[in-house]
């Protein structure tokens, strides 16, 4: 009887070894429900950021639940849970790819032979499941893509039998595209890996498929690598702080700039309109009705070349007034349309980071173009750009000797502030070798 007892406890040992193998192998875990649980009790008491740390980790394990969840909080959708109510939109951006993304693998979760799930992880696969037209139908094919891959990227960090389930799903189009040629190569992945049902999946797909198909599937089998973990791809939290610190900064001087714009004359601004063909009236530097109804076909023109407004600039159609992004918009236009007293005042605009960011090479191309025109304020310009150089992007070297040049070229056509530049020039630097 003892050696009866011990052979059933060794058969019983086995098939407990047996059983982990194969659940390991599945990628199966035990249910992470109350690590669900807690994460919603941190979202109830206004921890979005913890409960989503916390969800995200119950995943790895599994939890559909979880999975479903953070399908919802990432779509906008006020979860059904008692004692939960609406989050502001500024705490959690509506993230549609992350949204599909959670749906997806929630929607196409494979609860295994070894779990048996409760009727709230059931109730939470068929829920995603309804979901995922909606999210779909609201998203870009670009985005549905950028989804897609976060899936695929997803199973192929998993275990081989996750590799096998995703092939499964390009061969179906379930949840992704379909495509023969990937789910093919994922097959040859898993089989390699020891999934008995990846073989069999195999033969069945590779007999209806094109020689080249299957080329395709082998060749991209071998250069086959598992995607790296998501803390080795993108940018670290630091590098996304420091990168959203100099998007701040970049707008607080745009903004700068911009309020710069509103020094220039009304006299400019008509004849820029001018030169465009929107204006008809006299220069005389007032901002009449004339002045008014050219601005407004200037604005019109702007929105009949699709290009897309503000809430701001669509005020400043009724009133007939430029607002600073329209002003420069309205120099660039006039100075493409070769009119050098636009091309003076665009490449001021560079020079001193008026409404655009400080660029010395494109300030002297402006006004470089306005000075082969003969303008003699635009020459005066550049010799100040080469007296004095530049900051900010493409700077400028002072160049004193074609500083010279310009000055003596503007106090030629008549600009007499040149004269004295020049004079102060060459006192400052005399031709003594130094």
């Amino acid at each position: 009887m003892n050696m009866v007892k011990h052979k059933t406890v060794k058969r019983a040992l086995r098939r407990a070894v047996a059983t982990a193998v194969v659940a390991a192998s599945l990628g199966i875990a035990a249910p992470a429900s109350a690590d669900y649980t807690i994460g919603l009790n941190a979202y109830k008491q206004g921890q979005y950021d913890q409960a989503i740390d916390i969800w995200r980790r119950a995943t790895v394990g599994g939890d559909v639940q979880s999975m479903k969840i953070l399908g919802d909080v990432f779509s906008g959708k006020v979860l059904e849970a008692k004692g939960v109510s609406a989050v502001p939109i500024e705490e959690i951006q509506v993230d549609n790819v992350e949204a599909l993304m959670w749906y997806t693998l929630a929607a196409y979760h494979d609860f295994g032979q070894f779990h048996r799930p409760t009727t709230s992880e059931v109730n939470s696969r068929i829920l995603a499941q309804q979901r995922l037209a909606a999210i779909r139908f609201r998203m870009s094919n670009s985005d549905v893509r950028k989804a897609e891959k976060l899936i695929a990227n997803r199973f192929e960090r998993g275990s081989a039998f996750d590799i096998y389930r995703l092939g499964r799903l390009y061969q179906e189009g379930s949840g992704v595209s379909k495509n023969n040629v990937r789910a093919l190569t994922l097959y040859m992945i898993a089989k390699d890996r020891g999934v008995g049902e990846a073989s069999a999946a195999f033969e069945d797909l590779e007999s209806l498929m094109t020689k080249k198909e299957i080329e395709l599937s082998l060749a991209a089998a071998t250069d086959w690598q598992p995607p790296l973990p998501i803390e080795h791809r993108g940018p670290t939290k630091e590098q996304q702080k420091l990168a959203e610190m100099r998007s701040e900064l970049e707008q607080i001087r745009r903004e700068t700039a911009l309020q710069a714009v509103a020094d220039l004359d009304v006299e400019l601004i008509q004849r820029a309109l001018r030169s465009l063909g929107f204006y008809f009236g006299g220069i005389d530097n007032k901002t009449g009705p004339q002045t008014r109804a050219a601005i407004r076909r200037f604005q019109f023109s702007q929105v009949k070349a699709d290009r897309k407004m503000t809430e701001a600039e669509k005020d400043a159609v009724r009133t007939g007034v430029l607002s600073a992004e329209q002003t420069v918009d309205l120099f660039r236009e006039a100075a493409k349309n070769d009119h050098p007293m636009s091309q003076y005042v665009y490449g001021i605009m560079f020079a001193q980071g008026i409404g655009v960011e400080s660029n010395g090479a494109e300030a002297l191309k402006w006004l470089s173009e306005a000075a082969e025109q003969d303008l003699a304020i635009s020459h005066y310009a550049l010799g100040v750009l080469y007296r004095d150089g530049t900051t900010g992007l493409n700077e400028v070297t002072p160049d004193r000797p074609k500083a010279a040049i310009h000055f003596s070229r503007a106090f030629a056509l008549g600009y007499r502030p040149a004269g004295d530049a020049l004079r102060r020039l060459e006192w400052e630097d005399p031709r003594n070798g130094n």
